[in-house]
């Protein structure tokens, strides 16, 4: 075990907390971008679903392959890809003059970036496994708190400075990063011979069935996907509820990005206390009682009648996802196969990409067929099965540890 992951988790802490500030600066103004663009009223939050879609898509089928080349060629040079990638396309949405445009663009992003993936897999990859759920909880503090400062700051400049501004500063989040990842992490990594074997595609082949045969795995990541588009059927009605509580204001964008501020907050809050407590004591149960705390502050902000009890809603809605990631990200860390990490983490960026891809869809038309508050009561039921769902875990992922390792 390299004795430099400690330096090398406070580089990458900094560098994804700039990363996730940059990414959720604009995640706000989506549809009031689109809205810029000239697309008619009733087709928004439709078109605000297949923007956000657009990347996750292209994420999801990408994260498994930039996975298993990680696993091979070092996972360093993995967070360097979505890092510089990432400035480089944001930079050109600000440059936007259609929707299809912005849409194209969204789905370029997807292929190159997925930057928490890779940073977890480049900490995991080189923290001692029993520390796994307060390390992984502390990377987990600085997407948050990129989550919960990024918006802010985005809307701010966004209502300051218009919204293709707000595009090119997360370009200038992304290109810091990348730096400080690039002069300042040490990575001493060696591929296992078998993962040189054969072709990438080969590998792939060979590898995806192990992480999933003799464990619980598979079960982890539905539940992640289960979890993530509970959530994420909210993103294209969030912002056009806010504007219907929030009546001529001329802050639209500060006031969306306060919310997903108030969230990152809880959420810095929570994922760091929880995953240590899960390293001591029964995960399955604190990751249950995490999604149903999710799966009220999704109720409670569907019957909301003001502004500030959807940020209520908000900060408990934190609180839940807050513990539910850093959870998951340990068990999967744990259960990973030997040298699989990255291939691992990779199918963890398909299950986020891919409900990324649905959520947003079936949540904007569900908003604008069925009403604003719809896809927040779906979402509600959807983290409430899941956590439903949890009682087929383990208590401890170190549980199914040694399992995992034999089937490699």
């Amino acid at each position: 075990m390299t004795r430099s992951w400690k330096r090398n988790l406070t580089v990458v802490w900094i560098a994804e907390l700039l990363a996730i500030m940059g990414f959720s600066s604009t995640f706000p103004i989506y549809s009031y971008y689109i809205q810029s663009l000239g697309v008619p009223e009733d087709l928004v939050a439709r078109w605000s679903g297949i923007v956000i879609s657009a990347s996750s898509l292209s994420m999801g089928v990408m994260g498994p392959i930039w996975g298993a080349l990680g696993d091979r060629h070092g996972r360093k040079i993995m967070v360097m890809r979505a890092m510089f990638g990432g400035a480089v396309i944001i930079s050109l949405i600000g440059f936007a003059q259609t929707v299809e445009q912005f849409a194209i663009l969204r789905f370029i992003q997807g292929a190159l970036t997925g930057t928490v993936a890779a940073a977890t897999a480049l900490v995991a990859g080189s923290t001692p496994r029993e520390r796994l759920g307060e390390t992984l909880g502390k990377l987990q503090l600085a997407i948050f708190l990129g989550q919960a400062f990024g918006p802010i700051t985005g809307g701010f400049v966004a209502d300051t400075l218009g919204y293709r501004a707000a595009f090119w500063l997360t370009g200038a989040y992304l290109l810091v990063a990348g730096v400080l990842i690039l002069t300042m992490v040490h990575e001493e990594f060696t591929p296992s011979a078998e993962v040189l074997q054969g072709t990438i595609w080969q590998r792939m082949r060979h590898d995806i069935p192990v992480i999933f045969t003799g464990s619980l795995l598979g079960l982890v990541l539905m539940l992640r996907f289960a979890l993530r588009i509970g959530l994420r059927l909210t993103s294209p009605t969030i912002p056009l509820i806010v504007q219907e509580l929030v009546p001529g204001s001329t802050l639209l964008g500060s006031a969306s990005g306060l919310l997903t501020t108030v969230s990152g907050i809880s959420s810095a809050i929570a994922a760091p206390i929880v995953g240590q407590w899960a390293d001591r004591g029964d995960s399955r149960r604190l990751l249950m009682g995490s999604a149903f705390i999710a799966a009220a502050a999704m109720l409670l902000q569907g019957v909301a009648g003001s502004y500030w009890v959807m940020a209520a809603g908000q900060f408990l809605l934190g609180l839940g996802l807050g513990g539910t990631l850093s959870i998951i990200s340990a068990y999967i860390g744990r259960m990973a196969p030997e040298g699989r990490v990255g291939t691992a983490f990779g199918l963890d960026t398909m299950a986020v990409a891919l409900s990324g891809a649905v959520g947003p869809t079936v949540g904007g038309w569900l908003s604008d067929t069925v009403n604003r508050r719809s896809p927040l009561y779906a979402g509600s039921i959807t983290m409430a099965l899941a956590g439903i769902a949890v009682l087929r875990l383990p208590k401890n992922p170190a549980e199914e540890q040694q399992d995992s390792r034999a089937e490699a």
